[in-house]
């Protein structure tokens, strides 16, 4: 049985008190004590919806606080879930072939000049590399809109999987770069850096914005079901 627009809206309203930040998860638990009161509609239950609402609360959570749980628990599944997915995208591009190729870069960096053109050179690849995948998702993640005071779950787990190349980027040429200057510390200077560090750290790069950028067309398709 349907419930009516007035009873939809006090759901919305009560919803609102529990202060759940991710539309996905509000979306997912309003839609579970709709179709629990529409059940009990359905079943015989006429009594007001505030008294069907708290009693579902009691018998599947229970208490007003398990709903806060319930959200948290949410999060962190999707946390596990991405992880588990992103390693999972990394082996996919980390074949057979990708591993063998990576090896021969390395080898071929041992050959490459150590000079600050060389250092220069793959630190602005390294951070072209860092960029895209964070301007990839950028681009994809403008699609999915929350309402305001909300925020979606997928977008920001997405988003922040695509940063993480920049993060790293930044730590090694301006956090330890800066700190290296600093307290004239050369080997932790990135214009010191031998050729092979940056060809490895380069493909590492590459392999997991590939993997970020898999990830965020994965989590599209879901969002969109």
């Amino acid at each position: 049985m349907k419930l009516t627009t007035e009873e939809l809206q006090w759901i919305n309203k009560r919803m609102d008190t529990y202060h759940i930040i991710y539309q996905e998860i509000y979306d997912e638990l309003t839609d579970h004590f709709i179709t629990a009161i529409e059940t009990a509609r359905t079943n015989g239950d006429q009594r007001n919806i505030e008294t069907v609402f708290d009693e579902i609360i009691e018998t599947q959570f229970p208490g007003n606080k398990a709903i806060q749980k319930v959200a948290v628990k949410y999060v962190f599944a999707y946390n596990r879930k991405i992880r588990k997915t992103m390693q999972a995208n990394i082996r996919y591009y980390l074949d057979w072939r990708a591993a063998g190729l990576i090896s021969i870069l390395i080898l071929t960096g041992f050959y490459l000049p150590q000079t600050k053109t060389t250092s220069l050179t793959f630190m602005f690849a390294m951070t072209i590399t860092a960029f895209i995948p964070s301007w990839y998702a950028y681009r994809k993640l403008t699609k999915i809109k929350s309402p305001k005071g909300k925020m979606s779950l997928v977008k920001s787990f997405v988003s922040s999987r695509s940063r993480n190349l920049m993060l790293i980027t930044n730590m090694l040429l301006i956090i330890i770069g800066f700190a290296a200057r600093q307290w004239h510390i050369n080997f932790l200077n990135p214009i010191y850096y031998h050729p092979v560090f940056y060809v490895a750290i380069l493909s590492f790069f590459v392999i997991y914005g590939l993997s970020a950028m898999r990830l965020c067309r994965q989590e599209l398709k879901l969002a969109d079901q």
